[in-house]
């Protein structure tokens, strides 16, 4: 350790040379550099034990602010400079050798220098007002102002840019302030190059018009440019090109895809809930809001506020609602054995996590469970922040069905429209029935015994409820009264309904259901494996069981029908006695339903020595609603037959009334049944009435839901949590910012809690008092076009994060996007116009040396293209992408089993990964079905996140299995193969020409000769192999499902695909240069 050797009379020495200091005049940290500089010292080494956390503070000594180990201006007297001389054997050398840290002699000399100077501890730069007005930036020479106008360009435009004269500027103004929107590109080649002359480096050269073209394109849009949008580029001399070029980007639809990715990552983004189960989820209505935020460049302190806290806007329009979603992304779990409070905490600090990351750049996490170790922030700030978010209107365990609540519908514009089209057409539609209807009606003589006759053989079991002695009382029936039971009155029938399980039979009811999971109808015996028969209602859901023994010998059918509540409907089953559910058929109102099989293998008897029982089944819960007309057959009744039965049901009691006697409702039925039988302009108006409410109903079926926040009428009381155990409430707290905001802790309206105060806080969070949302806001866009953001530690702008590179820089662009009306496409418009964009990303070593992490930005950096982008592009130069924006997300390839080795199976959702097919398969990656337990794996190779928390800084590795990837899986094979057809086709037929069709479509460029050459001997050696070996061919081309074109030779396609294949595998493919 360097202490070793670091005494008192090393102290006393650097004393003299750090007292000497302060009267030199030669180059040093200004006071305020000397300070933050102090603070980072003592923050690393000395406030775990040192600093704002009062419970784990060591001997009472607090070094984040003014204490009794530093005396201002006297280096020999401060205790601090004492504790750091010691050597490592004192026990009160500091920092202790327990702690693993120490200083080094320049960190000594800094701290010395530092008290020598007055100690004066500077408040956090990151917590710091930003400017009122904004700050003048570094001039740049005219000559230096070279910013997305290529003006002066020469000749084809190939070569590398030099000093260009001035020409008139474009004149246009930027919102807000007025300033031009040439400003903010000045202003950071203007900090960029005064940073650069300081540190006596200069500035690359531009790059060349073809490495612009494709930078910029897949830095707004996420896809490659096209070889004719690269060819006339490079042919157009225009001095505004490059403008036009990024104008066209900024507008392209594909601008809010590539803008979204990075901000689901930060919202933490899922199709599935996470947790053990890991269940579906339906999220991506949220998503396409972002989408379309980004695309309508929507102010960012709007997008902001509608996403915490529109749900409480004035008058809230259903997209700002639907955009709370940004806080319902969290996991939710519903686990038996889990305890809903400790659910319910853990979903709030989720909110709280990700708003203290995505908007202020806090680790506030840290202050839980105790006060921050090192920033500012107490354990109680963190609970005032964790009752903004405690009082939405949820439970702790839901989503077992999908979203849990609160959600809402969120249709799309298209089913919105087509469903008023549709109730239209009803109200037009009934409006003509009723007219048929009410008008003159010649009724024909009707015998309710010629249905009977049909209707009759193998009749075994006919039960109406008319009469008192069947039960009956219970309100009117279908056919006569109805049997009305409460959950606890089954009636048992000896003697009915006795079949075997190789027997066909056929049953069923008109049933008013009140709720629940119960029988019907039932014939079995719980004590021998539940054996029988029974027609079952699970919360409106009709299915029938055929039992030996339970379930291993047993059928169950599930209708995928779901009966309404408090009405009338019939429910019928038919078997066939084959043991197999193929043999079984549930009708709901006469039409058959779609099955799902719960069991399918019947082998045995189901004869069992108990009653038929109406209301239930053996010792289970009875049924709570009304039962009529309950019929037994000992046949397959035909559909007809089920058909036949609803519709003449309803006729016999008004057939069963003298004429003179029937009521108005019963005439009418006869009347419709008369029209039915007779008018046929009548039964074309019901055919188009039933089509019209078949099509409503499933297009109300298909609206999606999303969840969102929604307060709770009655407020939640938010507690300080003891070390953040949700089970040990400490002191209460209301609302409030942290104490470092001050005096802006208690934003208007919060204590009385009018409007809930989450919106309070989104308007806090984007009002000028706030010094960190635009500085972060703007931190992580630099770090999107620049690979990493001026402060370093996007996620971190507290004093452990890394101080900014060019915080003069940061600074200035921050203010300027809050004055300019937090303009999101200016901004990215100034990042990517400016010269330091748009240098070339060439290096040497001696600027490696200097610096090696680019962060002086001496040259443009070179970015391994994120995970989406890249398959993104092999579907885009091949023709497979589908782009489409928007709508449900998508299953595309991926290894067989992933899944099903992490799931938890059951009945529940996203167990099993069923792939798409179609143009599904070609979506954007950014639609590919998130499953956070599972995440896709290509993307994660390709180091995408899992998503079970805010991410705003991906790692980037680079790992042999990407490689892998890029040459095996099927996404990447079929792209190659899809790349050589589309080369086979469009470009000249000479090898070396497709070999050059292949480098634009992917690089932007021309190949090199050597390149050229090295491909064509793979070609030649790939075609002579394929020839020798046909069938290693043909089983390339059947990798994927898009079509092979069978009109090209397989020998030369498989070769041109193994070369499309070495290419997209290029580290120049994959990379943004």
């Amino acid at each position: 350790m360097h202490r070793r050797a670091f005494t008192l009379a090393s102290a006393l020495s650097l004393a003299a040379l750090a007292t000497a200091q302060t009267t030199r005049t030669s180059p040093a940290p200004s006071n305020v550099a000397l300070g933050r500089e102090a603070r980072r010292i003592l923050s690393e080494n000395c406030f775990a034990c040192h600093g704002p956390d009062e419970k784990q503070r060591k001997a009472g000594l607090r070094l984040d602010g003014p204490n009794r180990a530093v005396v201002p201006g006297d280096i020999l007297a401060s205790a601090l400079v004492q504790r750091i001389a010691k050597p490592d054997s004192d026990p009160l050398a500091m920092p202790p050798a327990m702690s693993h840290k120490s200083l080094t002699p320049t960190e000594r000399q800094l701290l010395m220098r530092w008290i020598g100077e007055g100690a004066a501890y500077e408040k956090h730069w990151a917590f710091s007002p930003l400017p009122a007005s904004l700050p003048p930036a570094p001039s740049l020479p005219h000559t230096q102002r070279v910013p997305a106008t290529f003006r002066g360009w020469k000749g084809g435009g190939e070569g590398v840019g030099s000093p260009l004269p001035s020409s008139p500027r474009s004149g246009k103004q930027s919102e807000g302030r007025g300033r031009g929107r040439d400003a903010g590109r000045d202003a950071i080649d203007g900090f960029i190059r005064a940073r650069l002359a300081q540190e006596r480096l200069a500035p690359s050269p531009e790059a060349d018009k073809r490495t612009l073209i494709r930078r910029v394109s897949l830095d707004l849009t996420g896809l490659p440019p096209t070889p004719e949008r690269v060819a006339a580029f490079v042919k157009d001399t225009r001095p505004d090109a490059y403008e036009r070029l990024v104008e066209e980007l900024l507008a392209s639809p594909h601008y809010g895809e590539r803008m979204a990715i990075g901000w689901l990552d930060l919202a933490r983004y899922a199709d599935t809930h996470g947790y053990h189960i890991d269940p579906h989820r339906d999220m991506y209505r949220w998503r396409d809001w972002v989408i379309a935020a980004f695309n309508t460049n929507k102010p960012y302190d709007q997008f902001v506020v509608e996403q915490l806290a529109g749900d409480l806007l004035p008058n809230a329009t259903r997209d700002q609602i639907i955009a709370t979603g940004f806080n319902r992304n969290h996991p939710i779990n519903f686990e038996g054995g889990a305890i809903p409070e400790e659910y319910l905490t853990a979903y709030v600090a989720d909110r709280v996590d990700t708003t203290a990351t995505a908007f202020l750049g806090l680790t506030l996490r840290c202050a839980q469970c105790h006060d921050h170790k090192y920033d500012p922030l107490t354990q109680k700030d963190y609970y005032r922040l964790f009752a903004y978010f405690n009082n939405n209107d949820e439970v702790g365990l839901d989503g077992t069905n999908g979203n849990a609540k609160p959600f809402i519908k969120a249709p799309y514009p298209e089913q919105e429209a087509r469903l008023a089209e549709l109730e239209t057409l009803q109200k037009t539609l009934t409006a003509k029935v009723t007219a048929k209807e009410s008008g003159p009606v010649a009724i024909p003589t009707l015998l309710a015994s010629d249905w009977d006759k049909q209707l009759a053989p193998g009749l075994q079991t006919h039960l109406t409820f008319g009469s008192p002695n069947l039960g009956g009382g219970g309100g009117d029936g279908i056919v006569s009264g109805a049997l009305a039971l409460n959950g606890s009155d089954a009636k048992d029938y000896p003697g009915l309904g006795e079949f075997e399980g190789d027997q066909a039979f056929s049953y069923g009811c008109w049933v008013w259901p009140e709720g629940g999971s119960q029988a019907l109808f039932s014939r079995m015996d719980n004590s021998l494996g539940v054996r029988g028969w029974d027609l079952y209602l699970a919360d409106g859901q009709p299915m029938a069981h055929f039992i030996h023994n339970w379930p291993d010998s047993a059928l169950r059918a599930d209708s995928k029908e779901r009966l309404p509540m408090g009405k009338w409907s019939h429910v019928f089953v038919t078997y066939d006695g084959s043991g197999k559910l193929s043999g079984v058929r549930i009708y709901v109102n006469g039409k058959p339903t779609e099955l799902t099989a719960g069991a399918d293998s019947l082998k045995g008897t189901i004869k069992v020595n108990k009653p038929l029982r109406l209301g239930g089944r053996d010792q289970a819960t009875g049924f709570k609603g009304k039962l009529d007309d309950i019929r037994i057959y000992s046949r397959v009744l035909s559909p007809a037959d089920v058909a036949l039965l609803v519709e003449t049901d309803p006729l016999r009691p008004a057939l069963a009334a003298p004429a003179d006697k029937r009521t108005p409702e019963q005439q009418r039925t006869l009347a419709r049944y008369a029209l039915r039988s007779r008018d046929p302009e009548y039964r074309v108006l019901l055919e188009n009435q039933a089509k019209a409410a078949a099509e409503k109903d499933a297009l109300e079926k298909a609206i999606p839901t999303t969840m969102v926040m929604q307060e709770r009428k009655e407020k939640r009381p938010t507690f300080l949590l003891d070390r953040g155990q949700y089970d040990r409430p400490k002191e209460r707290v209301e609302p409030g910012l942290p104490a470092v905001f001050t005096p802006f802790a208690k934003p208007e309206g919060v204590a009385s809690g009018a409007s809930g105060g989450r919106l309070d806080l989104a308007k806090w969070l984007v009002s000028p008092e706030n010094p960190l949302t635009a500085r972060v806001a703007v931190n992580r866009l630099w770090q999107q076009f620049f690979g990493v953001g001026l402060v370093k530690t996007s996620e971190n702008f507290g004093v452990q994060g890394e101080a900014p590179s060019h915080p003069e820089l940061l600074d200035w662009l921050a203010t300027d996007f809050r004055d300019s009306g937090w303009d999101v496409k200016r901004l990215v418009r100034q990042i990517v116009t400016s010269a330091t964009y748009r240098q070339h990303s060439e290096t040497t070593p001696a600027l490696l040396q200097r610096d090696p992490e680019n962060r002086l930005l001496a040259r443009a950096p070179r970015l391994r293209l994120p995970a989406e982008l890249v398959r993104d592009q092999a579907l885009a130069v091949s023709g497979l992408l589908v782009p489409k924006i928007g709508g449900p997300s998508v299953k595309p390839y991926q290894p067989a089993g992933l899944w099903e080795e992490m799931s938890f199976k059951g009945n529940f959702s996203a167990q099993t990964y069923e792939q798409d097919h179609g143009e599904k398969l070609y979506r954007r990656s950014m639609y590919t079905f998130w499953k956070r337990t599972v995440p896709p794996p290509s993307l994660q190779t390709f180091d995408a996140p899992e998503r079970e928390f805010c991410i705003v800084r991906r790692s980037a590795t680079n790992t042999p299995l990407q490689a892998l990837i890029l040459l095996n899986d099927p996404t990447y094979v079929e792209a190659a193969r899809k790349l050589a057809e589309r080369l086979m086709h469009e470009a000249p037929p000479s090898n070396p020409a497709r070999i050059a069709s292949l480098y634009s479509l992917l690089l932007a460029r021309a190949p090199r000769p050597d390149e050229t050459a090295l491909l064509l001997t793979i070609l030649n050696r790939q075609t002579t192999a394929y020839r020798k070996a046909p069938e290693n061919a043909k089983k390339l081309l059947m990798v994927g499902e898009s079509p092979v074109d069978t009109r090209l030779d397989p020998i030369e396609l498989a070769a041109w695909a193994t070369v499309c294949s070495t290419v997209l595998n290029l580290d120049e493919a994959i990379t943004r240069g």
